[in-house]
Formats: structure tokens, sequence, C-alpha cells
């Protein structure tokens, strides 16, 4: 899967309706496929185009885990968007065996309800040199939440062109984190 550009990314900031209306447009097929169109025409009725933006934007490019995710499936999904890097995971007694790139890490699971945020947080960790994972701060309440994943120049970049609204739309994964 790919990631989204730097004029993409511009939009969650400084979009319009004339600028989200292009952005459902061009990823008509992915909305369409994910039977996501009436949620899109809803949000539509309903919410503010700067509430609206975010919410599409997640809608074809976060990761979205459910508090209920096998955890070999979080890794998976992670895995699956990140462009030109190797992910395998595999289930242990003891958690879970994740190979990124050729090479073997162990996340450690409390076997849980914890274990959501302990795999995304492990899997952040071994990521953490070229990419991080941030949450899609209005998916917080739910029980389901959405992430992004970028690579940490995009990060950097967004951090100082809009330290207010990445902290509005975005929340770091920190040890606080948790389904509600």
């Amino acid at each position: 899967m790919r990631m989204p550009n730097d004029s993409e990314l511009t939009l969650l900031f400084e979009g319009d309706e004339r600028g989200l209306r292009q952005f459902i447009e061009q990823h008509r097929e992915t909305l369409e496929r994910h039977q996501l169109m009436d949620d899109v025409n809803e949000l539509a009725e309903e919410l503010a185009i700067e509430e609206q933006i975010p919410m599409v934007f997640a809608f074809v490019y976060s990761v979205t885990v459910d508090w209920r995710e096998y955890d070999e499936d979080i890794v998976r999904l992670f895995g699956e968007r990140l462009p030109d890097e190797t992910v395998e995971v595999e289930s242990t007694d003891t958690g879970l065996d994740v190979t990124y790139n050729g090479q073997g890490h162990s996340i450690a699971l409390s076997f849980s309800g914890k274990d959501r945020y302990i795999t995304i947080r492990g899997f952040q960790e071994l990521i953490r040199d070229k990419y991080e994972i941030r949450l899609f701060a209005g998916s917080y309440l739910s029980d389901t939440h959405d992430f992004l994943v970028l690579p940490n120049r995009q990060w950097k970049e967004l951090d100082a062109r809009y330290p207010v609204q990445v902290g509005e739309i975005f929340r770091v994964i920190d040890d606080e984190l948790d389904f509600p």
C-alpha cells in the first residue's frame, strides 16, 4: 500500500471543500471497495469541512485497530502500510515474534486487554528509525482506533509546519494510550 504524499498531507491542515472533493474522487475506488462512500456522504451532511477532512483521510490511509483485534493481525496491518519493508509475525507462548526486514524481535504480551497497545508500542519501537505511528485523536474515545504511519521525515516536517494542528489531529503513541 502506498503512503500519502506531501500534498495530500497538506489537505489535513490547509484543506477546503474543493480539496476534499478532489481527494474523494482520487480515492473513490478505495472508498467504494471498502464500502465507505455512504459514510463519506453522511459526514458531508453532518459535519463541518474541517471535521470531515481528517475522517475521510483516515478512511483512505489509516490502520484501523479494534480493541478485540488479534495482536498478530495488528502487526500485519501496520506492516502492510510500510512500503519496501518486510514484516512477518508469529504468536508464541510469551507474545509475538516479529521479523522486520530480516531481523527477529520479540514483543512480550500480558495476555490481557492491555495487549493491543503493548503490540502497537512494541511495533513502533521496531520501526522507529524510519517510521512513526500516531493515533488519529478523533478516534480515541471509540473502541476502534485509527492510526497513521509516516516516515519520520514527514512527521518532522508536519510538526514544524503545523505544530498546533498536528497536536489537535494526532496523538503520539506513549505509555498512557490504551482503549478507554
